[in-house]
């Protein structure tokens, strides 16, 4: 597993406990992960720092994860996104589309296997 060492993925959600938990889930897998509770703070980061994937809960205070990703897809062209909702109706609009996404890149919580995150991380980066 010390091939995911240098991916760094970024966790986005409001939700202490589940950004906790799947921060260590993903760490045990070998992955450099970092946490924020808003969408301002992981833009501060994404400008700072070189990430491979983000996954991020869409609804976020002030500013919601769609918009995020959009952002976020434009200061870092090559980063990857996972979205992880509660919003069981949710899909996928045009615009993310058009920047890489599908819909296997969408996890409904809760998400029982957390194995199968970092299945989808896998499979979002190997896409580029």
């Amino acid at each position: 597993m010390s091939d995911n060492k240098k991916i760094q993925v970024l966790i986005v959600d409001d939700e202490v406990s589940f950004r906790d938990s799947l921060k260590g889930f993903l760490e045990d897998y070998g992955y450099d992960v970092v946490v924020a509770g808003t969408a301002e703070e992981a833009l501060a980061y994404i400008s700072g720092s070189e990430f491979s994937a983000a996954i991020i809960d869409l609804r976020l205070p002030r500013m919601n994860g769609e918009t995020l990703i959009k952002r976020a897809s434009q200061l870092s062209p090559e980063m990857r996104f996972i979205i992880h909702t509660g919003l069981v109706d949710y899909t996928l609009s045009k615009e993310l589309i058009s920047i890489g996404m599908s819909k296997e890149d969408v996890f409904y919580k809760p998400v029982q296997n957390l194995v199968l995150v970092v299945e989808g991380i896998k499979r979002t980066l190997d896409r580029n």
